[in-house]
């Protein structure tokens, strides 16, 4: 229940105006009104007064002191990090110590598919722990919950009301306690940290879950930041990799009017495409013949992490097609550049003498 400045000023015995700079000054958690009326929530009230005892009100004052110095250097310490997996562990970090809990996993939720994928998991050492695999929502409705409804939940294996799906997780991990928060941006679930204590089950006070909840909204925007920063340097990369092709194919395409007819120029193809892209392999193919080259990893790099584009260009009464498999993802406008390759070398070959 949110009280009054003078409701809560007759609950712990002061004046409304002592009330009102307990608010000001961030002593006193408070919210406003559409009308700009302060509103105190009871339980502020009640932990404010245990507190304060009947002596003075300086512990509480101590302890509302290290909550604002918290968040200070929290926010100092992620927004120096601008590398993902440097802030992610630091996210962590911060997390495990603050709640003295043993795993920190800091996951990114996935609107589309209703799921949630690891981006990273640390313990209390900062020990990187291997990625788990990404989960449906609606297999954990009290997660389910805390992204869409975004609200901060804890589960305990000793609750008998505590979600089953969530406990029976716990106790197929040996973990004792999880906290659950939202990461939100601009109103959005982005993710969830959940933190972890193996040993026992945990009730949080109002300031851990207060603090917990304000870190995580610190940490998403930062996560936000970071993986827009990110997506830039990998623009910026893609740009300049690009002028790299573009400069590395112009000089090698005169060599596949040399190259004659038949395998050798679409070897010739091949290889020069393969090289430009520093691709695991390119496969040229019209007309019923083929020809393939192969890149500095000699087709090393495993199935499951490579990656294939292929592009198709009218070569004559056929269709040219380059088959490129590249270690991984293509870059942006790398397909759209295979396409612009295909359709000269495709011009190229068309235009060679018959033998």
């Amino acid at each position: 229940m949110l009280l009054s400045v003078q409701q809560a000023a007759r609950r712990l015995g002061v004046s409304p105006v002592t009330i009102r700079r307990w608010t000001a000054t961030g002593f006193l958690p408070c919210s406003r009104t559409a009308g700009g009326h302060r509103r105190i929530d009871e339980h502020d009230i009640d932990d404010l007064a245990k507190a304060i005892g009947n002596s003075n009100h300086l512990a509480a004052q101590l302890a509302r002191e290290r909550e604002v110095d918290v968040l200070i250097n929290t926010s100092i310490a992620l927004a120096g990090k601008i590398d993902l997996t440097d802030l992610l562990l630091e996210i962590a970090m911060r997390m495990t110590s603050l709640l003295d809990c043993h795993f920190c996993a800091i996951s990114e939720y996935d609107a589309e598919a209703q799921s949630l994928i690891t981006l990273a998991e640390y313990d209390h050492a900062g020990r990187r722990l291997p990625d788990a695999s990404p989960y449906k929502l609606r297999a954990f409705p009290l997660t389910r919950s805390v992204v869409q409804d975004q609200t901060t939940a804890v589960v305990n294996v000793d609750d008998p009301d505590a979600d089953p799906a969530e406990v029976a997780e716990l106790r197929r991990e040996g973990d004792r306690s999880l906290l659950m928060a939202p990461l939100i941006v601009q109103g959005e679930t982005i993710g969830i940290l959940e933190v972890v204590d193996q040993k026992r089950s945990r009730q949080y006070s109002r300031q851990e879950l207060r603090l917990a909840g304000a870190i995580a909204g610190q940490a998403a925007v930062a996560i936000k930041n970071a993986k827009l920063f990110a997506e830039r340097r990998r623009s910026d990369e893609d740009v300049a990799s690009l002028r790299s092709m573009l400069t590395d194919l112009t000089e090698r395409m005169p060599g596949v009017s040399a190259a004659g007819r038949g395998p050798d120029v679409l070897a010739a193809v091949a290889g020069a495409v393969c090289e430009a892209f520093g691709a695991i392999s390119c496969v040229a193919s019209v007309g019923g013949e083929s020809a393939g080259a192969t890149g500095a990893t000699g087709g090393a790099t495993q199935t499951d992490t490579a990656h294939v584009i292929v592009s198709t260009a009218p070569c004559g009464a056929s269709q040219l097609a380059l088959t490129l498999t590249l270690s991984r993802a293509a870059g942006e406008g790398q397909a759209e550049l295979l396409g612009l390759i295909a359709a000269m070398a495709a011009g190229a070959i068309a235009g060679l003498p018959a033998t």
